[in-house]
């Protein structure tokens, strides 16, 4: 492992509190070097720390003679270098100059003596800090593969993964999430959750999909353990289980699966969070599940096995949406994964691969061809437009068609065109672009808004005799909306003349 490199802030005077607080330290381990030292946590056959705090008791030995204190700090054992030079500044009776040294938690500022690897120096100096002063023992657990965790109570050193109880006690109680006793987020029934198991604590933590946030739980369990690899008592995986809607024979949710070991790695480096890791997970089984090449039907937190019309049944979304989705399931069986219920989502997943099929589902090729040129359109926009499109060719080829329309006469055709069209939304927002002026023109629009339901919603757009006359019109608008071809011209003139328009509709022949 190359050494780490070294970024000094300068030197600077030693302010008063700082000074104070080195010297009273400095002074603390003059008299007990053993405050040093882990305590053993397995019975290790040998133990380099030992040895280390004999030579550190010898150093002891010279803790009034500041000179021979700083010479002692430029030979030997590291550690004990870094030992010599801490208690010297007590022998001293002051530390007239710090450096800084720049760390992930912030710049720290110790005082240089001897030649020692700063690191040791700023470990032995703030010896009861328990984030800072594992510095000191980096590299005594990567050389004899030891691993050393640091609580608030002290060091604890074993020769293989085994957290001391009060180690185990801090980091869940100072864990990202609130955990419960079983270690748990609260919500052990959901479908999707990030699992860490914790092999010398025996605890499993679990945290459900919708609680992970952007923090990483096994970098914040490890941050106080010095070892070659300070995660090795942990296992990571995320458990993916959708609910079972049916009672399937053979579950190929069942099947072994495992994730990548780059997304692992990348995990246990710290370079992405839990809720990442998740994310990415689901989409690692979601891509193997599509590529085993077995139909399935997995929607949200629901999974329908090979039972496609169960599956269809529960999709969520546009018309328009889910007949292009159920059309392209209900002719090949195919595997359909995805984290939404969402027929819109889904045919977002599914574009790539499926456009054509989707889109011919709704509409025929010339329409088809005319609408995936429209860029500024999403998947599901695109699938809505064509069928809108198709309809709407589908409808005028049912109507009359007319050469001359007055404005009364305009504002009934075209809210009856676009209801068959595109039902009761599709005529409302007709109605908000035409904006009627005219008098009888507002009543036969109100009329219409009566025939179908949604007149009471729009009262305030009227005048009360508008919403009187109206509602004598609506009986004609609803026979014009359920008529075609000449029965359709006849409910238009006969709706013309109950309004009292004075317009003669001119056919096209």
């Amino acid at each position: 492992m190359p050494k780490r490199m070294v970024r000094f802030r300068g030197v600077k005077a030693t302010p008063k509190t700082l000074e104070k607080d080195l010297l009273e330290k400095s002074a603390k381990l003059a008299e007990k070097p053993g405050l040093l030292i882990p305590k053993c946590e397995a019975q290790c056959r040998k133990c380099r720390f030992g040895k280390q705090l004999k030579k550190m008791e010898k150093v002891a030995n010279h803790r009034d003679n500041a000179e021979e204190l700083q010479s002692l700090a430029t030979h030997g054992d590291q550690l004990v270098r870094a030992y010599a030079a801490t208690i010297s500044l007590a022998a001293s009776g002051k530390v007239p100059f710090l450096t800084t040294k720049k760390l992930p938690s912030g710049d720290i500022s110790f005082a240089v003596r001897g030649k020692v690897d700063p690191e040791k120096l700023i470990g032995v100096q703030y010896f009861d800090d328990p984030d800072l002063r594992l510095l000191a023992f980096w590299q005594e657990a990567r050389d004899d593969d030891l691993h050393i965790y640091s609580s608030n109570e002290g060091l604890y050193c074993a020769d293989v993964p085994r957290a001391p109880a009060s180690y185990i006690k801090e980091m869940l109680a100072e864990a990202p999430y609130e955990l419960a006793q079983d270690g748990g987020c609260g919500h052990p029934d959901a479908p999707i959750a990030l699992r860490i198991q914790w092999t010398s604590a025996k605890q499993t933590l679990s945290i459900c999909s919708d609680c992970v946030a952007d923090v990483n739980l096994l970098q914040h369990l490890c941050s106080r353990i010095a070892a070659r690899d300070h995660a090795d008592d942990f296992s990571i995986d995320v458990k993916y289980q959708p609910k079972c809607a049916l009672d399937c024979p053979q579950c190929a949710l069942k099947l072994p699966f495992k994730m990548s070991q780059k997304l692992l790695d990348s995990y246990r480096t710290g370079d992405i969070d839990d809720a990442t890791l998740v994310e990415r997970y689901v989409l690692e089984r979601e891509e193997s599940l599509r590529a085993s090449g077995e139909e399935i039907y997995i929607a949200g937190q629901n999974c329908y096995g090979k039972n496609k019309e169960k599956f269809i049944e529960n999709l969520k979304g546009g018309e328009a949406e889910r007949f292009a989705l159920a059309s392209v399931i209900r002719a090949k069986g195919m595997a359909v994964v995805s984290a939404s219920d969402q027929a819109g989502k889904i045919i977002i997943e599914l574009w790539p691969e499926k456009k054509e099929e989707l889109m011919m589902a709704v509409a025929p090729p010339e329409i088809v061809k005319a609408v995936m040129s429209l860029s500024n359109l999403t998947p599901p926009q695109m699938i809505a437009e064509a069928k809108r499109q198709q309809l709407a060719k589908s409808v005028h080829a049912r109507l009359p068609e007319y050469s001359h329309l007055g404005p009364v006469g305009s504002v009934a055709d075209s809210m009856a065109r676009a209801y068959k069209t595109e039902g009761k939304g599709g005529m409302v927002r007709t109605l908000e672009r035409a904006k009627p002026q005219d008098h009888r023109a507002k009543a036969v629009a109100y009329g219409f808004m009566q025939a179908v339901g949604e007149g009471e919603g729009h009262n305030w757009q009227y005048t009360k005799e508008e919403r009187d006359f109206g509602g004598y019109l609506a009986q004609f608008a609803k026979t014009l909306l359920a008529s075609e071809e000449n029965a359709y011209d006849e409910a238009l003139r006969l709706l013309l003349t109950a309004s009292g328009a004075s317009e003669e509709p001119r056919r096209k022949h």
